[in-house]
């Protein structure tokens, strides 16, 4: 009884630190739908569309590099780290995406051989 009790405790511990490491912030994941000069709007991957502010110390990253909010397109897919000053309203802290890859391209179909037999005369 003892070890399930610390053990509980442990997992109480655990979930307590993950939650304080991201400050309180939460996670928006998924494709971009709208860009616009004042936020983003997000198809996350639970199919739903979520609006997230942008403001002046928003942070923008693709890959390791730093970018802007130009280089933000639809389709790109998104983790948005953004905080919720007030019910309802999340403004991001900062954004990070990549371009999704493109389309292979459709495989060439071998050109076509007259199927008509040949007849010597």
């Amino acid at each position: 009884m003892r070890a399930r009790a610390l053990i509980l405790a442990v997992c109480m511990t655990l979930a307590a630190v993950a939650a304080l490491a991201h400050g309180g912030e939460e996670h928006v994941i998924g494709t971009v739908a709208k860009v616009a000069a004042d936020s983003i709007t997000v198809k996350t991957t639970a199919k739903t569309m979520v609006m997230v502010g942008v403001v002046a110390a928003t942070t923008f990253t693709k890959g390791k590099a730093a970018v802007k909010l130009a280089d933000l397109s639809v389709g790109d897919r998104v983790v948005i780290h953004a905080k919720e000053p007030e019910e309802g309203k999340l403004v991001a802290d900062t954004v990070e995406f990549t371009t999704p890859k493109a389309a292979a391209p459709a495989a060439s179909k071998p050109a076509q051989s007259s199927s008509a037999p040949t007849t010597a005369h």
